[in-house]
């Protein structure tokens, strides 16, 4: 007890002794851990886009009029035999036109008294999220089989980003990376700078035979805190930013969803670690000088 008190006291005192250096410190690491986690959040929105029926890659392919039920068969065999399509729904006219009331709604008069055989046979098609991007080039294909009219299907923004999905992970995997090693850094430079501004002090306590451990403790606690403050604020401003977004745009209502626990969990582990990670690397560093 004794022992952590003095841990703090110490703490306290760096931070005193440096104030505008630690304020520029928790800034530069709730900016750092912002980025970490809106690039969570595009993950989870591209993710989510990708896995709604109506964006992934959707697209509908009608059906000749007349087509036999036997062709609708092989059809339906032939598209379930592609790899690039992961779901796939046969609509006949009256499902069709149930749909339809659904979407006006049951006292539209467009749909009041239309009759379900005008309307065309057709498949609702979602494609696997790794080749929703080539959606145009796959509808080419399909309009070709023998037996369907036309395909039409419809990207939009949100379709865009589901399109995107691949390439949003693997910018997102390096914007972390940079993002991680930055924050080290950051914290590096910080307890750097206090423990060479505190040198005289370190040495008058080795002389007095303080360890190791008792010395430096106060400097890797120092950087879990901008860690945790950090992550804590980050967190904070980007929930707020994306509740924003939300009563913004309406069409983003579907994929903008609070933080999970898992992904608060992880945004504070990752600020720990690389926190503690960048003093340890100063305290190494004043050791071999």
């Amino acid at each position: 007890m004794i022992r952590l008190y003095y841990i703090l006291k110490l703490i306290a005192r760096g931070l005193r002794l440096r104030p505008w250096g630690s304020v520029l410190t928790l800034v530069a690491c709730w900016f750092a851990l912002c980025q970490l986690s809106l690039v969570l959040s595009a993950v989870d929105l591209a993710d989510r886009a990708s896995t709604l029926p109506a964006t992934s890659g959707a697209m509908v392919t009608y059906l000749k009029e007349g087509t036999p039920q036997k062709r609708i068969a092989e059809l339906e065999q032939t598209l379930r035999s592609r790899t690039e399509i992961s779901r796939i729904q046969f609509v006949s006219p009256e499902h069709g036109l149930e749909k339809m009331r659904k979407w006006l709604g049951p006292g539209s008069p467009l749909v009041e008294d239309v009759d379900p055989q005008i309307l065309p046979q057709a498949f609702e098609i979602t494609l696997h999220r790794d080749h929703a991007d080539r959606a145009a080039q796959i509808a080419l294909e399909l309009s070709r089989l023998p037996g369907v009219n036309d395909v039409r299907f419809r990207r939009g923004l949100i379709g865009s980003i589901a399109g995107s999905f691949t390439q949003i992970v693997i910018g997102a995997s390096v914007v972390g990376a940079i993002v991680m090693i930055c924050l080290a850094l950051v914290i590096f430079l910080s307890i750097r700078v206090g423990i060479v501004s505190r040198k005289q002090e370190i040495e008058v306590m080795k002389m007095l035979g303080a360890n190791a451990p008792f010395i430096y403790a106060p400097y890797i606690i120092e950087g879990a805190i901008y860690g945790l403050i950090g992550s804590a604020a980050a967190l904070s401003t980007t929930s707020m930013a994306l509740h924003y977004m939300q009563v913004g745009y309406p069409a983003l209502q579907t994929l903008i969803r609070p933080f999970a626990v898992h992904q608060v969990a992880g945004v504070i582990f990752f600020a720990c670690f690389c926190s503690i990670t960048g003093a340890m690397l100063a305290i190494q560093r004043s050791i071999d000088v």
